[in-house]
């Protein structure tokens, strides 16, 4: 009878333990909110591709090829995101120049939609998500097809 009475213990302790951890988990449209600026392009893989470079092209992505990849984009020449709880995104360029999408997570959390623009849905893989580091990957048939990896660092409001 003790014997039992400690395993229910114990199970209770355990289911309550992980109950609460996953309470406190922040989920990834939390962790989305805010506003995020761009530190950085490059390209995460490139088609047969045995090294750095591929024909000519090396892993970073010039502000040239830059603005060619995103130029039928949504987010074309957007420095800074600021994702709203509605659903509604921000992009801002350095030249003043903004526009508002929407945004959806789909999946686990891990596919980004961008839809609202020019009546376009665009998807990007969210590889990383932190509380301050965002990483997003999309694919580009420009010169070599490959995926570009964006790194966004969150911007805290003092």
């Amino acid at each position: 009878m003790r014997v039992v009475i400690v395993y229910l213990g114990v199970i209770v302790l355990l289911t309550s333990g992980v109950i609460s951890l996953m309470a406190n988990d922040i989920s990834p449209e939390s962790k989305l909110l805010g506003e995020w600026k761009e530190v950085s392009w490059e390209f995460e893989k490139l088609d047969e591709t045995g090294g750095q470079e591929f024909w000519g092209i090396s892993k970073s992505i010039t502000d040239q090829l830059k603005k060619e990849i995103s130029r039928e984009l949504a987010f074309h020449e957007a420095e800074t995101w600021k994702f709203y709880p509605d659903g509604k995104i921000s992009l801002e360029g350095e030249n003043g120049k903004r526009s508002s999408l929407f945004w959806r997570l789909k999946g686990r959390g891990h596919v980004l939609k961008l839809f609202g623009h020019a009546d376009s849905i665009e998807h990007y893989q969210i590889q990383k998500l932190t509380e301050d580091t965002m990483e997003i990957h999309f694919n580009t048939d420009l010169q070599a097809r490959g995926i570009v990896k964006m790194t966004f660092k969150k911007i805290m409001n003092q």
